[in-house]
């Protein structure tokens, strides 16, 4: 079944396949790869969409343009954006699903970087507070209040709909040969909690990229797709006033408030 990504014009594009045969097609079409942040913003901006353009996003896990690279030492390097991604094709030097580099390509990359054991928490789920103090999350998010929001927004679709407490948690891996290998991070869908993995086999036929048309990212240089009128935290304060109205006020009186409500 094909996914709706948009409501009308095809802003966003999927690639279903391996990433090393998708990867070439998606930038041949003119568009790039989405990021962490980029899918995290997303997910958030459909939340008033239709049901069906909603649980696309949240119920299908997306492959991103943001990379992990496993040193055989232990250090872990995060690449946003990565330009050795987007140049990715089936004929890579690919080991075990990672592309393989050289030590010189690895030094020449611009990302923060992890020492061995500095990654914080790995490999389970998160609390609420732990996500928003992750150095791993706080990296792929890019900026610190959309980090707040999405995970308030997951974690409270979370619990609705799964009764989970935790999620969101932070999956990696290591080089499996004597030399620097890259993946890409993933992000999962809702009902796997939405956790960041940098276990991605690029040349699994199962991968799903998705492509950002060229309009959408220039509409987001200037700022229109990072607009936020409300926050999450907003709206759990609004519905803390709520609740304390509704002992002193009538029904009738609050009934606009609560059918606006029901549409943030």
């Amino acid at each position: 079944m094909a996914l709706k990504l948009n409501e009308t014009k095809e802003a966003y594009k999927v690639y279903n396949g391996s990433n090393t045969k998708e990867m070439p097609k998606l930038i041949a079409d003119g568009r790039v790869p989405i990021s962490v942040a980029g899918l995290m913003q997303r997910r958030l901006d459909v939340r008033n969409f239709d049901a069906d353009v909603k649980t696309s996003y949240m119920d299908n896990y997306f492959d991103t343009g943001d990379a992990v690279v496993y040193h055989p030492g232990g250090r872990i390097k995060i690449v946003l954006d990565s330009q050795h991604l987007r140049d990715m094709t089936s004929e890579s030097s690919i080991n075990s699903g990672a592309l393989v580099l050289t030590e010189d390509v690895y030094n020449s990359l611009n990302g923060e970087e992890f020492k061995k054991g500095k990654l914080g928490k790995t490999g389970d789920w998160l609390s609420k507070e732990d996500v928003k103090a992750h150095p791993v999350w706080k990296a792929l998010a890019r900026d610190q209040t959309l980090l707040n929001d999405y995970t308030d927004y997951i974690f409270t679709e979370g619990k609705e709909r799964f009764n989970n407490d935790t999620g969101m948690g932070i999956f990696t891996c290591s080089a499996n040969g004597k030399t620097p290998e890259m993946r890409a991070w993933y992000v999962s869908r809702l009902g796997f909690r939405s956790v960041a993995d940098g276990w991605d086999d690029l040349v699994y036929d199962g991968g799903r990229l998705l492509g950002i048309a060229p309009e959408v990212l220039s509409a987001s240089g200037k700022g229109a797709s990072n607009i936020q009128t409300y926050t999450m935290a907003d709206l759990q304060k609004v519905d803390e006033v709520m609740k304390g109205l509704e002992k002193t006020l009538h029904p009738d009186v609050l009934k606009p408030f609560v059918d606006l409500r029901k549409k943030l």
